[in-house]
């Protein structure tokens, strides 16, 4: 398998915006709750950013089959609401046509959005504080 293709009936698409120390780009992401994760891309998407990919971690594929990712830190804008996150990179991800990266359920929890099943779209949460 050259690469990983990642297809989703009912899928969740929207406009994130990603920034790093010299930069930011306005990607079309596919939401993807079964990404356990903050954002992964093709590394020339996030290009001129300025975030450095100087960390790695290991993946698994839905075939079972693992890959090395690099990642960096940069800013995950969706709609007004920012949070901090990995921003995975991987050289061979293939992903539908007009998505740029895949926006995973962790930083979804960070921004305070859930995807409705019944709607297919994303609907803002409230953030709990558990323990005072």
């Amino acid at each position: 398998m050259d690469g990983c293709w990642v297809l989703l009936m009912g899928s969740v698409v929207v406009d994130v915006k990603v920034r790093g120390p010299r930069g930011e780009v306005v990607v079309k992401a596919l939401v993807n709750t079964g990404f356990y994760g903050d954002l992964l891309t093709r590394p020339d998407v996030v290009e001129g950013t300025g975030i450095e990919f100087r960390y790695e971690r290991w993946r698994v594929l839905p075939n079972g089959r693992r890959i090395k990712v690099r990642y960096g830190l940069g800013e995950i804008w969706l709609f007004d609401v920012v949070t901090g996150g990995d921003i995975e990179v991987w050289e061979r991800l293939r992903l539908p046509e007009g998505v740029d990266v895949l926006l995973g359920v962790t930083a979804l929890e960070k921004l305070g959005y859930r995807v409705n099943l019944r709607t297919e779209e994303l609907e803002k949460v409230e953030l709990y504080l558990l323990h005072l």
